[in-house]
């Protein structure tokens, strides 16, 4: 919004729509926009620390960026000419805060909503639970909340569509999008270059501990953290799996669906900390790397089961049609 051009805000006010002349406002009002998140931080975060040569593959504390962008604002010269304790925004600055100016005192405060992290939780979870919306794919949650909305005592109109959440709801639907059968992983091997690409984010199913008596489950859904390759005496490959010390072998990994009771278990130990949460966008990332093997993986099983009831089918046809035949034979 150009300074010099009258513009209006509107607001609602017991369902009646007030429009507030900007002379008698006391503060600028800023349209709060909706932030997607790529890992640990937002998208325009990550950009903006990438532009300035910082790696941002592990995650920066949130003091560090602060300290990072005071750092930015003294060598470009960024304080401004009258007021010094506020920072004139260049172009990537502007993309970041999305505003010409700010406090040099506020930027941890507006660095909070940022981070992944403080992403604001809902009644009970951020997660999800499987009769949700269907259309929800992924758990959601919405932005943070800053002190200005906090203070707001008029209520908006309520959002038309939730932001994109940064954590992956825990429920089976999401997990059958990303998981490793013993037979797909196998067939995965045969390409050893990507094999680790693929499978790293992932579940697999193994057994549980006959010794663990707080097990309830005979199996277990664990995420693929990596790949290492096998002694002399294992040979192969084996995975490596959060929350679990021992290297995993392949043929260990079960073959079949899991069940609710076991999403339940692993979304118990997600909850209590055992396990780290999901992000949305490694379990999007993995899916699509997956979705093609994942398919051609499925009609190959499909197939084999359909002619599996094709030859039982023939056979008790054939029992019925000579049933002495077998006796002679």
């Amino acid at each position: 919004m150009d300074d010099g051009v009258d513009s209006f805000w509107v607001e609602t006010i017991n369902g009646q729509v007030q429009n507030q002349n900007p002379i008698t406002r006391k503060k600028r009002k800023y349209r709060k926009h909706k932030k997607e998140y790529d890992g640990w931080g937002s998208t325009s975060l990550i950009r903006f620390l990438q532009s300035i040569g910082r790696d941002t593959t592990d995650k920066i504390p949130q003091s560090e960026v602060t300290d990072i962008i005071n750092d930015y604002v003294k060598q470009n010269g960024l304080t401004h000419p009258t007021k010094k304790k506020r920072v004139v925004c260049d172009s990537r600055l502007q993309l970041l805060f999305g505003r010409k100016t700010i406090g040099r005192l506020k930027v941890s405060d507006l660095l909070e909503a940022h981070f992944a992290e403080n992403c604001e939780k809902s009644d009970d979870d951020i997660f999800y639970n499987s009769d949700d919306d269907d259309d929800n794919e992924f758990g959601m949650c919405e932005t943070p909340k800053s002190a200005n909305t906090e203070r707001k005592s008029q209520p908006k109109k309520p959002a038309l569509a939730k932001p994109k959440s940064c954590f992956a709801a825990v429920i089976p639907f999401n997990i059958k999008l990303v998981y490793l059968r013993r037979g797909l992983v196998q067939e995965l091997l045969k390409d050893p270059e990507t094999f680790e690409s693929k499978v790293v984010g992932g579940f697999i199913r193994i057994k549980c501990d006959p010794k663990d008596y707080l097990q309830k489950n005979s199996h277990q859904l664990l995420q693929v953290t990596g790949v290492k390759k096998g002694s002399e005496t294992n040979g192969g490959i084996l995975l490596q799996a959060s929350g679990f010390f021992k290297d995993i072998n392949i043929n260990m990994l079960s073959d079949d669906n899991f069940s609710e009771e076991e999403c339940k278990d692993l979304q118990q130990r997600v909850k209590d900390g055992l396990l780290k949460k999901p992000m949305i966008v490694d379990i999007e990332q993995t899916a699509r790397v997956l979705h093609e093997d994942m398919t051609k993986h499925w009609l190959a099983r499909e197939l084999a089961i359909l002619q599996n009831q094709i030859d039982r089918a023939n056979e008790k046809g054939w029992r019925r049609e000579y049933p002495f035949l077998i006796f002679v034979l």
